[in-house]
């Protein structure tokens, strides 16, 4: 009897010990019964060597599986349709009847005729096209583990059924949204994993560390980049959509571990404007095919809740204002192979079950109404086109004549998103702006994508719902920081394809003593860059002038870059040819200048025309430290100024060697790591001549430590705005929703004599902002570079209250600090890589904090001001 207790304990403990240890599964245990199953066809275990779901697929893996499907396939027909940044091949695989792919091209135009206002397309034989596509974030893996059993199905399926589906329907199948993040995390679950499975939430298997896998290369969120289109998979992606312009695509995520499962519809009060009520209705109807199928299995889910379908740049809503139904899927994620959860433990195949089941019941319940889709894809377009007649304007205006590169930035967003656009050939008035022939364009109501494009431009700061899951505000031509206004007149324009008024090339004069070219342009920082790495000794203007140059006189604004024939290493003809080299390539119109002595403003040999030192840039990294600034501060200046970024964790930086940086980066985090010792580090290295530049979080830390001469408002002083004495315990989501500022863009007024602002085209300056990040004004009158305008709401939601308290208040901060310079930004100026008008701040933090030279003391200030004025007067 103590023996058989003994035992019983025993194998009790060895129980709780091994935790999770999976039942082997079966390919059986996925596949419905009601269909044979063509045994030419590898199952995924025989091609990887385990049972979906055992182990997270490679995408390595995953790409091979589809390989051979469509080598073994006549369904298949596979596609690469471009790489990510780390070089991973992106797929999409159509899938159809046999006959289908050898008729394919007649398909494909049949259905496009469906959104074609222009066309008499015929909803009773289109084909009905869908899009499956699976994981957009990386460490959500479950969703490209059940396109290994879709694509399975799919091609190993046999009965009236299954085939009733492929002769009447075009399949694209996208099994990984993004293959850097999926290959990253599948590798962590994978090297963690235990024969006996751990669910412990605890175990490390379930904790990433940075960069997780939900992330690409860069550390962005691609299901924000539907609209922005920043990164190669999101316009692989896009291309894709554009080319067939599905009916119904699907966007299968992971959510919380003591979650259960979600499908569309979601909150109803937070769809967007321009998402018709019928998308609705046809989504809830394929909402009872999945309910049906889960009900049977016994598994619970909800809907109508905790997501909304707002952002247009998210993968669910991106296709709802384009006649097609975008299907949010969020299943409880193990974020490993098991983990204990509020409902159990909850197994890797069990979250692969369930995304597998509904890309069955989508399938067949757009199949069963596939005329109702196509005919509402149908009666969206040409509703498009009469919507547009009806509205209270024609069309929208934007342009820049200071720079080509942010006007072509946009037009290639347009362009992708097949939206028409046409350059204007006469001038136009506008909301007291002027649009020129040559650097402003036109975008008409009254097309096809009428609908994305008011959700493009829209500047709504009203909303039915005040509570948003993610951005209320994303007015394309704001984040250029371009002009733009709707318009009601009849504008005069070309119906060539627009193209940014690109520099014409011009040949340097080889015995001109020096060239210059303007700060204006967008990538004139990455041609300044690359001009100090190729070994090119390079001045910057701090004040203005004009030289004569070969055709006449230029006049160069602050912030303008001159080589110079003195003082350089190289031969002049070397110098010569990389600055024509590097100019053009960055689309740069560069001047020959005749002499050093200028008819206006400073000569070239000014002590205002300072020498550019190489710069090299830290950023921390890491624990307290936010993923997605850090990686939007290294894409922009990895991609867009070619400077190569050490990226150090925050819980290294006491043992780092500093004086082999120039320049540090604090984005927003709360750098706990940091200790007392750190601080002074970093305040020795300050005042020994470095440039310390936080964002956000990091700014405000640095003010906590003394460092940004800046007081942050206090939450107090918004949260005292708000009466809450009425309210009740109803209330409390929209209280608290109202209280944030939720993803909007306000205005900030520039100080454009300030070295932080050389090269923005005017005194004005649209942000991002998604926090309540405002400082007091300094008393010092030279350190305030930007403040938020009197009324600063451009576009999205912020609370009355809020925007009376930032009002006024300092956006951007810089100033000395002994012999080096601090630089406080309040607001995210890179937010998402595609606000490109803010972007350059950081450029100018870099570039230009040599020429800051004002201390926030105002004593110490004027010590400055007299010691610059004795050294320029000897």
């Amino acid at each position: 009897m103590i023996m058989r207790l003994i035992k019983q304990l025993f194998v009790a403990l060895l129980l709780v010990t091994t935790s999770a240890s999976a039942a082997k599964l079966s390919l059986a245990d996925y596949l419905p019964q009601d269909v044979t199953y063509d045994p030419s066809i590898p199952t995924p275990e025989e091609v990887l060597g385990y049972q979906v779901g055992e182990w997270h697929v490679r995408h390595d893996q995953l790409v091979r599986y589809m390989e051979i499907l469509a080598e073994k396939s006549d369904r298949f027909s596979l596609e690469y349709t471009g790489r990510t940044h780390q070089q991973r091949p992106l797929l999409l695989i159509t899938v159809t009847t046999p006959e289908n792919h050898q008729n394919i091209d007649a398909l494909r135009d049949a259905h496009l005729a469906i959104a074609d206002p222009n066309r008499d397309g015929d909803p009773e034989t289109a084909p009905l096209v869908l899009y499956m596509g699976y994981s957009i974030h990386g460490d959500e893996p479950s969703g490209s583990n059940a396109a290994l059993l879709y694509a399975y199905y799919l091609a190993a399926a046999q009965g009236e059924k299954i085939e009733a589906v492929l002769r009447d329907s075009i399949i694209l199948l996208d099994p990984s949204f993004n293959p850097d993040g999926l290959a990253r995390f599948a590798n962590w679950a994978n090297q963690h994993r235990s024969q006996n499975l751990v669910s412990d939430p605890q175990h490390r298997e379930h904790v990433q560390g940075t960069p997780r896998g939900r992330v690409n290369h860069y550390w962005f969120d691609l299901n924000r980049d539907w609209l922005l289109l920043q990164h190669p998979e999101s316009r692989a992606r896009i291309v894709n959509f554009q080319k067939w312009k599905p009916n119904v695509l699907t966007d299968f995520h992971e959510m919380g571990t003591d979650s259960t499962f979600f499908f569309q519809p979601g909150i109803p009060t937070r769809r967007n404007p321009n998402t018709p009520e019928e998308n609705v209705t046809l989504t809830a109807k394929l909402a009872e095919g999945h309910a049906a199928a889960l009900d049977e299995q016994g598994r619970l889910y909800f809907t109508e809740e905790a997501f909304d379908d707002f952002y247009v740049g998210k993968g669910s809503t991106y296709p709802d204002v384009q006649g097609a139904i975008g299907i949010l899927f969020e299943q409880a994620s193990s974020r490993g192979h098991a983990q204990d959860s509020i409902n159990g433990l909850l197994e890797f195949p069990f979250t692969i079950q369930n995304q597998f089941t509904t890309s069955l019941t989508t399938m067949y319940g757009a199949h069963e109404n596939k005329s109702a889709f196509l005919d509402y894809q149908q009666r969206f377009f040409d509703s498009a086109i009469e919507a547009a007649g009806d509205a209270d304007f024609r069309g929208y205006l934007f342009g820049d004549e200071t720079d080509p590169a942010r006007v072509e930035g946009l037009l290639e967003i347009l362009r992708q998103h097949e939206v028409q656009v046409y350059p204007l050939t006469a001038e136009v008035e506008e909301n007291g702006m002027t649009f020129k022939p040559g650097s402003s364009y036109y975008v008409p109501l009254e097309q096809p994508q009428y609908r994305l494009i008011r959700a493009m431009f829209s500047t709504q700061q009203s909303f039915r719902d005040n509570t948003f899951y993610d951005v209320s505000g994303w007015t394309l031509p704001l984040a250029f920081n371009l002009k733009f206004a709707p318009t009601d007149a009849r504008v005069r324009y070309s119906d060539a394809t627009a193209q940014a008024t690109t520099n014409t090339p011009v040949s340097l004069v080889p015995n001109a003593v020096a060239y210059g070219f303007d700060w204006h342009h967008y990538f004139a920082p990455r041609a300044l860059q690359e001009l100090t790495e190729a070994g090119v000794h390079v001045r910057q203007a701090d004040q203005a002038f004009t030289a004569n140059v070969v055709d006449g006189q230029h006049a160069f604004e602050p912030g303008a870059v001159v080589v110079t024939r003195a003082y350089q290493e190289k031969p002049w003809q070397e110098v010569q040819a990389l600055v024509q080299e590097i100019t053009q390539r960055n689309g740069l119109l560069v001047h020959s200048i005749a002499s050093g002595l200028t008819p206006e403003g400073m000569d070239l040999g000014s002590r205002n025309l300072r020498p550019v030192e190489p710069v090299s840039v830290m950023m921390l990294v890491g624990d307290g430290v936010n993923m997605y600034e850090n990686g939007e501060a290294w894409y922009y200046l990895d991609r867009h100024v070619g400077i190569p970024v050490s990226m150090i964790d925050s819980d290294r930086f006491s043992r780092v060697d500093l004086s082999r940086y120039t320049h540090i980066l604090l984005v927003d985090g709360s750098y706990y790591t940091l200790n007392d010792s750190s601080v002074s580090r970093l305040k020795d290295w300050v005042r020994d001549g470095g440039t310390v530049i936080g964002q956000q979080g990091g700014a405000k830390w640095l003010a906590e430590q003394k460092i940004l001469a800046a007081t942050f408002v206090s939450d107090d002083a918004f949260a005292e705005k708000f009466d809450s004495s009425a309210l009740t315990y109803a209330d409390r989501d929209s209280y608290y929703g109202k209280r944030r500022v939720a993803g909007a863009i306000f205005g900030v007024d520039l100080d454009t004599s300030h070295p932080m602002t050389f090269g923005f085209p005017r005194n004005t300056l649209p942000v991002f902002k998604d926090s309540l990040n405002a400082m007091e004004v300094p008393e010092s009158p030279f350190v305030t570079v930007a403040r938020y305008q009197q009324e600063p709401l451009l576009s999205g939601y912020a609370a009355k209250e809020n925007r009376e308290v930032m009002a006024g208040k300092a956006a951007l901060v810089a100033h000395r600090y002994g012999g080096g310079r601090v630089i406080g930004l309040a607001d995210d100026v890179n937010f998402r890589a595609f606000f490109w008008g803010s972007a350059k701040l950081l450029s100018n933090a870099i570039f230009m904090a040599p020429a800051i030279n004002a201390f926030a003391n105002g004593d110490e200030d004027a010590a400055a001001a007299a010691a610059e004025a004795e050294e320029a007067a000897h």
